[in-house]
């Protein structure tokens, strides 16, 4: 059930875990296998989908930003997502790099700074200390 307001609502469904399938409720066809970084069987992982997330819903919002400065997109976005051990369990660190070819780096980071207000998906990871974003010119990973 959709929160009121709600302008896209979807349900994803998990039923085991690191194995099986994961899908789309009402669209079971949009459905992936899933798996761990950390065994060895196939399928899409938390990281993978982190990192899809990431990437695509902040590279589509410096994009509206650009828009609303009449400027063209022009902004790259890779993102790693690495999984540690830590003391009770495990964390992820999350890496996005932002590289833009026709802006200078002041005017790429305060596009960058404007998105990360707009951006659902980083507004729910940017004050995590395990999450960096970084205007680049070259990228490192």
């Amino acid at each position: 059930m959709a929160v009121e307001g709600s302008l896209y609502h979807t349900e994803v469904v998990n039923e085991r875990g690191l194995t099986g399938q994961s899908y789309v409720r009402g669209n079971e066809g949009l459905s992936l296998g899933v798996s761990s970084s950390l065994i060895q069987s196939p399928g899409t992982n938390p990281e993978q989908f982190i990192g899809f997330a990431l990437s695509t819903c902040f590279n589509a919002t410096i994009g509206i930003v650009e828009e609303q400065h009449s400027l063209k997109h022009d902004s790259v976005i890779h993102t790693g997502v690495d999984i540690l051990k830590d003391t009770k369990g495990y964390k992820f660190v999350v890496r996005c790099q932002i590289m833009f070819h026709e802006i200078d780096n002041e005017q790429g980071k305060q596009m960058v700074a404007e998105a990360l207000d707009q951006c659902p998906v980083a507004k729910l990871l940017k004050d995590n200390e395990n999450v960096n974003f970084e205007v680049v010119d070259k990228f490192s990973f």
